[in-house]
This record gives structure tokens, C-alpha cells and sequence, in this order.
């Protein structure tokens, strides 16, 4: 029997506010992770109105808060160290079986060889580029690109909308101007879901994030 996916030591905090909070309240952790993702997005989007879909009460929703926390504290302790970090690509693959990610292809590409693929391109810096990952997880690969490789513009697409989310929050927190587009890339013309990330982040520094309808995807 295949052994389950175990998180590093660096997320277990946050691993144990989703699964103690998904415990008490009979929910999935997979399902509480999409939600902070969306409750992270939906913080850095000052334009957006309130979410209809949110299904939690107030005092519930304070958890949230705690949790965006943790992740802040997380990403602040590890960015010191490194030069990029990816907390929900590992908890992605704690919460989800591994019958999930056999039948779903998602075996997220470990960190290593995330550099290692982005080195073997060096040559001389890009600038002023369009980078994309059809198939971009959690958005691995173009986080590596990035920093070693600032101020291009990133293209992330998958079709699964959880690693979309988790795309999304990377690219924020790390500072990255580009998009995210939830659709079969095979399919170009589809199209499920779509946000632009930090596209002010050079004139104001604040990191934001809009979501677009399929008319503005079609005409990019």
C-alpha cells in the first residue's frame, strides 16, 4: 500500500488549524484548504464584492484569519532562508489520497528539480518576457523562473481549480505580475475561471489580485 503524503515540518502548524478545524466542523481539509485559498485571494482583491458563496459563520470565519496568519508567519520565516517557498503544494498532497493523485496526474514537481529545469536554461536574463506553464500545480516551475528571472510577465494554466488557487496565492506572495487561467490549455478557447495577479504591484507595492471574465481572457 502506497504511504501517504507527509507534509514538512516547516507547514505542520498550518496542516494541524486545517485538519483540527475540519474535524470539528465534519469537513473535509481539502475543501478547507480551497477555502482559505479563496479567502486569501479574496483579501487582496479591493475591488471584489463580498463572497456569496462563503458558507461559514462569524466565529468560524476568525479561524480563517488565524490561518491566513500562520501562513504570513510561515512565508516570512522561510523566505529568509530561501529564495521561494511553496506551502500548498505540500499540503495539497497531505490532504489528497494518493488514489486521487494517480487518477489526477498531480504530483507536484519537487523543489529541486523545479531549479534544477529552470537552470538548465540560463543563459542570458529575460526581461519584459511572457513566461508560461501550461500544466503550472501550484505554480512551482514559475516561481524558480522568477527568481532567478524577475520582471517577466507569467502565464499559469491547469484545469483543476484548486492548483489555479494555489497558483494565485503563490504568485502574490512572491511577487510575481502575471495570470492565472483555470481551462484545458489543450482546449485554448476554454475557459473556466481567469485572474490577473499584481498589476499595479510596480507603481503602488501592494499585491492584488482581479479576477476576469472570458471576454477579457479572448481578447489578450
Amino acid at each position: 500500500m502506497s504511504k501517504k503524503y507527509e507534509a514538512p515540518q516547516e507547514v505542520r502548524s498550518l496542516e494541524k488549524m486545517i485538519n483540527d478545524f475540519s474535524y470539528r466542523n465534519g469537513l473535509n481539509p481539502k475543501d478547507v484548504l480551497d477555502d482559505l485559498l479563496v479567502y486569501i485571494i479574496h483579501g487582496f482583491s479591493p475591488l471584489a464584492p463580498p463572497l456569496k458563496t462563503w458558507r461559514y459563520k462569524k466565529e468560524q470565519t476568525r479561524v480563517f484569519w488565524d490561518m491566513l496568519c500562520e501562513w504570513i508567519q510561515i512565508m516570512d520565516k522561510q523566505l529568509k532562508t530561501k529564495e521561494w517557498f511553496d506551502p500548498f503544494g505540500d499540503l495539497y498532497m497531505t490532504f489528497t489520497s494518493r488514489y486521487h493523485q494517480q487518477n489526477t496526474g498531480q504530483f507536484f514537481t519537487p523543489v529541486s528539480i523545479c531549479e534544477l529545469m529552470v537552470m538548465t536554461l540560463q543563459g542570458k536574463k529575460t526581461t519584459g518576457q511572457k513566461i508560461c506553464d501550461p500544466t503550472c500545480g501550484s505554480g512551482r516551475l514559475l516561481l524558480a523562473y522568477h527568481v532567478h528571472n524577475p520582471g517577466n510577465y507569467l502565464v499559469g494554466e491547469d484545469k483543476a481549480y484548486s492548483c489555479c488557487l494555489m497558483s494565485v496565492v503563490n504568485f502574490l506572495i512572491h511577487g510575481c505580475v502575471g495570470e492565472i487561467i483555470w481551462h484545458n490549455s489543450l482546449l485554448p478557447d476554454s475557459f473556466s475561471g481567469g485572474w490577473k495577479i499584481n498589476e499595479t504591484l510596480n507603481l503602488t507595492g501592494v499585491p492584488t489580485v482581479r479576477q476576469i471574465n472570458r471576454e477579457e481572457y479572448l481578447k489578450r
